[in-house]
């Protein structure tokens, strides 16, 4: 009889097991749809080193996704993201790491204006690990670390804003590789000219994304930044 019991209960585990692994199954599955960057190794989100870069409690939703045509289709921009959101709004470190650059000088375009691609305010943070973040589009004098700074994730660290290379106002955001990871590009003897790769990013304090993040058309209510 205990034998009995004790295969049941192997048995009751296994399958609830496996219902779990076939509704993750699904979740992935259908998360697919639209998502250009297929066979790109996305971190299970719940094992994400990362958090969505606005506070907690906020809601935004995704202009641009990883992998897209123009913009987002290679190397360092390959697995960046266009968030839209108001100029002003609130951007905390996505983890932990030390301020390695800071602009802030540029002004915030007008409505309908495109600046240069060297025109952005930006906030780069590296993290222990050698990789580095990028936040792009910055408001003027929005920055609000210093370079040598250390910073917490979940930090306030800048404010969101309409400079350089932008169309509207929103942040763009990428992790670019660890500079041991990077190509030299320089064919010339003892000199170098790192290209640095972005890498896929997940979150762990939002909705199941097991390929990334969908674009608002596929995701219209967007991504809810959640307690971790």
């Amino acid at each position: 009889m205990k034998k009995l019991v004790l295969l049941l209960l192997i048995y009751l585990n296994f399958s609830c097991s496996s219902e779990k692994v076939n509704d993750e199954e699904i979740i992935c599955s259908d998360s697919q749809l639209g998502v250009n960057c297929q066979d790109a190794d996305y971190i299970q989100n719940s094992d994400s080193p990362y958090v969505l870069p606005w506070e907690i409690g906020k809601t935004f939703k995704v202009g641009q996704g990883n992998c897209t045509n123009g913009s987002h289709s290679l190397g360092q921009v390959q697995y960046a993201y266009d968030i839209d959101m108001p100029i002003g709004t609130n951007i905390v470190a996505m983890r932990s790491g030390i301020v390695v650059k800071v602009i802030e000088n540029f002004k915030d375009l007008e409505t309908g204006t495109v600046g240069a691609i060297n025109e952005a305010n930006v906030i780069n943070i590296k993290h222990a690990d050698g990789t580095e973040a990028q936040y792009v589009h910055l408001t003027y004098d929005g920055a609000l670390k210093n370079e040598g700074d250390n910073v917490t994730q979940g930090e306030i660290i800048a404010l969101s804003g309409n400079t350089g290379k932008s169309t509207g106002p929103h942040l763009h955001f990428h992790v670019i590789q660890a500079l041991n990871e990077c190509e030299d590009t320089d064919p010339r003897e003892n000199y170098t000219w790192y290209s640095c790769n972005s890498i896929p990013l997940t979150f762990k304090n939002t909705s199941e994304h097991c390929h990334g993040l969908l674009e608002s058309d596929l995701k219209s209510e967007g991504y809810t930044a959640e307690l971790y």
